[in-house]
């Protein structure tokens, strides 16, 4: 299903909502059972909301003293998630029925909120990829870039797309993203961000 990138005309992806323990595996996991399918305006309306504004305090005011797998522990347990590369029956690879049109490739380990900014008003204005969505994330230490799939990477499967994409940006913008955001079942968390930028064409609130 991956590879003939066969979009919804809809638009939709799969919210997949907050982790859990696992007992078997000893350890928190992220959700594998689809809630609803969402689309651009719902997460939108959700990220301006106060609805993981707590959270999200929570994971900033914890980033001073816990250790790497508290924070990652704390975002599965505290934030909603989407996989926003399609509809999936199941939180798997295996699981997606249809994509859509959109990848979400993950700038990491900036200085600043005030540097994802930055970044965050150069990718919206690029002329060659859209930009559906593009908020801080939940540490504020870095940029959730949903990239509208231009003609030109339509042809290739998920992490062709996401790779192709990486390299835009860092040829153009000397932006380094996180290499490993190439998986299509990869979920993005949910925060606060009163400063999310949407693409007018999505921007309608249901």
């Amino acid at each position: 299903m991956d590879t003939n990138c066969t979009f919804n005309s809809n638009m939709l992806f799969t919210l997949f909502g907050k982790g859990y323990w696992s007992e078997s595996a000893k350890k928190y996991v992220p959700s594998t059972r689809p809630q609803a399918n969402v689309d651009i305006a719902w997460v939108y309306k959700y990220i301006i909301s106060g609805r993981a504004e707590a959270q999200t305090t929570g994971l900033r005011q914890m980033m001073a003293t816990a250790k790497e797998q508290q924070l990652r522990d704390y975002k599965l347990l505290k934030f909603d998630a989407v996989a926003a590369a399609g509809i999936f029956s199941y939180g798997s690879a295996a699981g997606l029925v249809v994509r859509s049109p959109f990848v979400v490739v993950d700038i990491d380990d900036l200085a600043s909120t005030e540097e994802a900014r930055e970044i965050q008003r150069l990718l919206v204005a690029d002329s060659h990829v859209e930009t559906a969505l593009c908020f801080v994330s939940p540490k504020g230490l870095g940029l959730k870039w949903w990239a509208e799939l231009p003609d030109w990477c339509q042809g290739m499967d998920f992490g062709e797309q996401y790779a192709t994409l990486s390299r835009y940006i860092g040829y153009q913008y000397g932006i380094e993203a996180d290499p490993t955001g190439s998986n299509v079942n990869r979920l993005c968390f949910l925060p606060h961000d009163p400063f999310c930028y949407v693409n007018e064409k999505y921007s309608q609130i249901k």
